[in-house]
């Protein structure tokens, strides 16, 4: 079976595709960002997504898709009402594409849910954010293990010429939490 995690957001949308039938290690197929963020309205955000949804269903053919649930309630200094309601705009919006594309339904799952399934701990206490930590527990998993990371070069500032990961690499660790979960 051909799984198909995402992670849908207005800046980037990122997925991971596996094979749930190879041996542990060989199971990535293909796993990206979608870089949305220069983009200004949700119309042409979407029309860049299904594209390469289109891309990929050339490509694969996927039976399941798996999606992480859009926020369901407000944390402090975190969104705001108008950002949540966007954000689960575009979620639907996105999700709804899938489905047509690559005519599957798609499974919701929370994020805290599928990382207690992957027994993903993250130490709340830690210098490392969440999401770093996250992604860091994807990088060592045996399937990720030989993908190749975006990364980019910085121009200036203090650590100007310093190869750091690309900010996607946090929404492609989600969107393989998303994939690895159902497996």
């Amino acid at each position: 079976m051909i799984v198909i995690g995402l992670d849908i957001s207005t800046s980037v949308t990122a997925y991971s595709i596996m094979n749930t039938e190879l041996p542990l290690g060989q199971r990535l197929l293909k796993s990206d960002g979608i870089h949305l963020s220069k983009i200004k309205d949700s119309y042409r955000k979407s029309c860049k997504v299904r594209e390469t949804f289109l891309e990929i269903d050339n490509e694969f053919k996927i039976d399941k898709i798996v999606v992480e649930e859009s926020l369901q309630s407000f944390r402090m200094g975190m969104s705001s009402a108008k950002t949540l309601s966007a954000l689960t705009r575009f979620n639907g919006i996105i999700s709804f594409l899938a489905e047509d594309i690559f005519q599957t339904d798609c499974e919701r799952i929370n994020v805290n849910s599928a990382r207690k399934r992957l027994s993903i701990k993250i130490d709340k206490k830690s210098d490392i954010s969440s999401k770093d930590q996250v992604r860091n527990w994807v990088m060592e998993h045996k399937d990720f293990r030989s993908f190749k990371w975006p990364t980019k070069t910085l121009k200036s500032g203090p650590r100007k010429g310093q190869t750091v990961y690309d900010a996607s690499c946090q929404d492609i660790a989600d969107s393989a939490v998303m994939a690895l979960c159902v497996m």
